[in-house]
């Protein structure tokens, strides 16, 4: 390209760019996608295009210009993989599983490629095809220390075999003083889930005891920060947004310890009312920190303009509908700032045995930073008092409608526990069709329960830690009287 014209290319992406900082968005999309159209192979365009317009909810599209991106690229691997992550975050996995295979699909693959498409296929629940990804990016090097492929293979199936080569990789990588604490501690929790397959507890117990313990050295958590966190909550006073509440949308959050069921909550819900599954959004946690940050929550107009935020995130650009759920279950955290924005909204928070929430809680490897509470018995127990105090400070002053779901109740009788939920909420049941439900049934899972939410229900998970008790003494601490 010219100099000339390539210093009008970069005016044009500056213009863009200080438009959509002062939230001049129509403008900044225009200049964007006629350069886009003059410059398609330029990733920087391109990407800021799809940023402008994942702000304003049109995920489906802003996937979609990276997927355009990447063609005219010629499917270039390291690009496709940062697209891909990027349709990923957005809940399109359609159209990043169709980038990955194009790529695949162009002869030069390189393991992180494989990596993401694993993580897709596993998200959308085809197991088999994430194993396939998986283990090519196993067996053409993947670093293990930036990618923790180990625990995700061992998430795709049951194992029934103690000499699976599988385990005995996992065995090896936990056991291998050279690598880092964070990266055997991924392959300490891939083991222990194979040996609790085999029902080998004690084994599983043993191994989790040191997985936990190199995952807390690797990220510990402060529990006074958290306790000061709870109690700010409680104090704090919202104002009401003043808006009139929306008939055409009603937010659905289901909150929760993490490992109660709030996904599989989500997931069967959705299969039978015509609604759209928003996974964990992470939107109301990002908007309630920015008011509290900005001291905006005695702010009417500051709340007003944070639920159109909401609300433009939740209805994106696919099929509309009336309900919109969120399954985020640390959004028990900020249930205040949702009331506030929207007195039409529901709230289902789930329960559960805390011996078996502890348990699973223990035996999970968590990327985020928020989960850094569950590798230590002590850290679970003092975020479930924040929890649990925040909860009932809740439900004593909010004013939208909570209802409590036990967990066990839900797989011991799910068809009933969905039909009080449906009414709970206000929503009719879905007919379903020859083709499934046609809103939100085949929505991705992102959480750490995507195996558990892709099974038929089952109730073998209730009493869990019965297994354990002999073996993870720690676990008497959460049982009646404890």
């Amino acid at each position: 390209m010219p100099a000339s014209l390539a210093r009008t290319a970069d005016a044009k992406l500056d213009a863009a760019r200080s438009l959509w900082q002062r939230n001049e968005v129509a403008g900044a999309e225009a200049i964007l996608r006629e350069a886009h159209r003059s410059e398609p192979a330029r990733e920087d365009t391109a990407t800021l295009l799809a940023e402008v317009l994942r702000s304003q909810g049109q995920f489906s599209a802003a996937s979609q210009v990276l997927c355009d991106l990447c063609r005219a690229n010629a499917f270039e691997p390291s690009l496709c993989v940062r697209a891909a992550r990027f349709a990923q975050q957005c809940d399109r996995h359609g159209i990043a599983r169709a980038i990955c295979d194009a790529a695949i699909a162009g002869g030069t693959v390189t393991p992180d490629l494989r990596v993401v498409a694993g993580h897709l296929a596993r998200e959308q629940g085809d197991f088999a095809a994430a194993r396939t990804h998986y283990l090519a990016a196993l067996d053409n090097g993947i670093d293990l220390e930036r990618n923790h492929v180990l625990g995700a293979l061992a998430n795709t199936r049951r194992y029934v075999d103690a000499a699976d080569p599988e385990i005995a990789r996992f065995a090896a990588r936990f056991a291998d003083a050279r690598c880092s604490l964070r990266s055997r501690a991924s392959a300490g929790f891939a083991l222990a889930k194979a040996q609790n397959d085999l029902g080998d507890y004690a084994a599983a117990a043993t191994t989790l005891h040191g997985a936990n313990a190199m995952a807390h050295a690797a990220k510990p958590w402060d529990a006074a920060a958290w306790e000061r966190f709870t109690a700010a909550r409680q104090g704090a006073s919202v104002a009401p947004a003043g808006a009139v509440p929306a008939r055409d949308f009603v937010p659905v959050f289901v909150v929760g310890l993490p490992r109660t069921g709030t996904t599989l909550a989500a997931t069967l819900l959705v299969r039978t009312i015509a609604a759209h599954d928003r996974g964990e959004l992470r939107a109301l946690r990002f908007i309630a920190d920015q008011l509290i940050a900005g001291g905006h929550l005695a702010s009417p107009a500051a709340l007003a303009e944070a639920a159109n935020l909401y609300r433009t995130l939740a209805v994106q650009d696919d099929e509309k509908t009336t309900w919109y759920i969120d399954q985020d279950p640390l959004n028990f955290r900020y249930l205040d700032v949702a009331a506030a924005m929207f007195p039409q909204a529901r709230v289902i928070h789930l329960r559960r045995d805390p011996r078996d929430t502890a348990l699973s809680l223990w035996s999970q490897d968590f990327a985020h930073p928020d989960m850094a509470f569950s590798s230590e018995f002590t850290d679970i127990a003092a975020f479930m008092r924040g929890h649990d105090g925040l909860m009932r400070h809740w439900k004593r002053t909010l004013q939208v409608p909570v209802r409590d779901l036990d967990y066990e109740a839900l797989v011991s009788d799910p068809e009933a526990t969905l039909a009080q939920l449906r009414d709970f909420i206000g929503a009719p049941a879905h007919e379903p069709q020859a083709d499934g439900n046609p809103i939100g049934v085949d929505a991705p899972v992102q959480s750490a329960s995507v195996w558990q939410a892709r099974q038929p229900v089952y109730s073998t998970s209730v009493g869990r830690w019965r297994h354990y008790a002999p073996f993870v003494l720690e676990l008497a601490r959460f049982g009646p009287g404890a």
